[in-house]
């Protein structure tokens, strides 16, 4: 039920319009057009340019649809109008194709450079505050694009960032824990790009013999994994786990993220990587089951989320992770947990 009232405000706004443009193309197609056609392709070509875009506009202020796609959802218009209205009546549709286009080309290009301009002084206001780099970037990319593109546009960034740029040393605080020196998953990771390498060579040998294309296309798929593994393993040590305030910020590099505020906290105690048993509930910070060579357990109250770099979100009620300093890391959050604020 839910899901069904979250789709409706979609479906009304694409489909409203969506069935005016065919209103519009039937008319076009009909005796009644082929009777008064000077008359009515003007405010034919209103509709179009005008009056569907508008609507459009109405519907989707309250969505979370981008504003910013009534650019091209009006340039779509056009374009329709152009083939749905005959040559000898598209006088008005000229005047719009020169001088409305242009308009709103440009005002799309001030409203991006007013919110990169406005994102860019966020993050550097968020910076000052040594606030994580992704966290920042995600929210930047939140300001800026849909929900979706903005998560790929982070992403993208993110692996490019850490994997080839970023090679400042991460001074640890004292509410900040590494979690990959001891646990052996970086040399893990490490060994599944050397065999994506190999098997990238012999996908493409094979792939070769039947398509030169199928086999780059495979190839190219190859080496963008490997790009966001390497991404991925220079995040981890960027990405320390912190002890907030109010809250549990547990990450695995910019693969995986959760927070967990310690009134939700059941027990938290040192654990064994043959402790770990696979569930439903139970997860692994890295994903990676007992590969992680977890030390620590979180059991919650109620169920919790771990964002995850692509796909959806998991949800657990169990937690284990590695911490290098796992003994510190359990007297403090014990601490916070005997002491609640």
């Amino acid at each position: 039920m839910t899901k069904s009232i979250q789709i409706r405000p979609y479906l009304f706004a694409f489909g409203i319009p969506l069935l005016l443009i065919l209103s519009l193309i039937a008319l076009l197609q009909s005796q009644i057009f082929s009777a008064n056609a000077s008359q009515l392709s003007t405010f034919i070509t209103i509709d179009f340019i005008l009056t569907i875009p508008i609507i459009y506009f109405l519907l989707i202020r309250k969505t979370n649809v981008s504003k910013l796609t009534i650019a091209p959802f009006l340039i779509a218009c056009i374009v329709i109008a152009s083939y749905a209205i005959p040559e000898a009546n598209q006088d008005m549709l000229s005047l719009a194709k020169t001088w409305l286009i242009p308009i709103v080309e440009l005002s799309v290009i001030s409203i991006v450079i007013y919110k990169v301009t406005k994102a860019i002084k966020s993050y550097k206001a968020a910076a000052k505050k040594g606030q994580d780099f992704f966290t920042i970037l995600n929210e930047t990319s939140a300001s800026l694009f849909p929900k979706t593109a903005a998560k790929l546009v982070a992403n993208e960034i993110a692996l490019i960032y850490y994997g080839f740029f970023n090679f400042k040393k991460v001074e640890l605080k004292a509410n900040e824990f590494s979690n990959y020196k001891g646990s052996g998953i970086l040399s893990t990771l490490v060994a599944v790009i050397f065999v994506v390498a190999i098997e990238m060579v012999s996908i493409h040998i094979l792939a070769s013999k039947w398509s030169s294309t199928l086999a780059w296309i495979l190839t190219g798929l190859s080496i963008y994994s490997a790009l966001q593994l390497i991404g991925i393993i220079r995040s981890v040590p960027k990405r320390p786990i912190q002890i907030l305030e109010n809250e549990l910020v547990l990450r695995f590099g910019m693969l995986s993220e959760t927070s967990i505020s310690y009134s939700a906290i059941e027990s938290i105690a040192i654990a064994h990587a043959d402790d770990y048993k696979s569930s439903k509930n139970t997860k692994t910070i890295s994903l990676l089951g007992s590969l992680e060579n977890s030390n620590i357990v979180i059991r919650l109250k109620s169920p919790h989320r771990l964002a995850f770099l692509y796909g959806k979100a998991k949800t657990y009620r169990e937690l284990y992770f590695f911490v290098d300093d796992h003994q510190r890391f359990v007297s403090q959050i014990e601490s916070k947990l005997s002491n609640p604020m």
